[in-house]
């Protein structure tokens, strides 16, 4: 399998004009990238430059629910 270049659509928030640092969230099933982003601000990180990168899973079905279709 040849490798690529592809990469998980997402919310993307820098807390400064040049970030020094990244964190990279995850969110559980049924949740996506917008669900956490709020959370940033309210870290108040007092002038620390941060990338905060909040991926949205793909959406599958998930047997223990029922087959629903959500992000997993």
């Amino acid at each position: 399998m040849k490798a690529s270049n592809y990469y998980l659509p997402a919310v993307e928030l820098a807390t400064g004009a040049e970030p020094n640092a990244a964190v990279i969230w995850l969110h559980g099933l049924g949740a996506d990238g917008h669900d956490f982003a709020l959370i940033v601000p309210e870290l108040r990180l007092g002038g620390h430059a941060i990338r905060f990168v909040f991926p949205h899973a793909p959406s599958a079905p998930v047997t223990v629910n029922g087959g629903l279709v959500m992000p997993t």
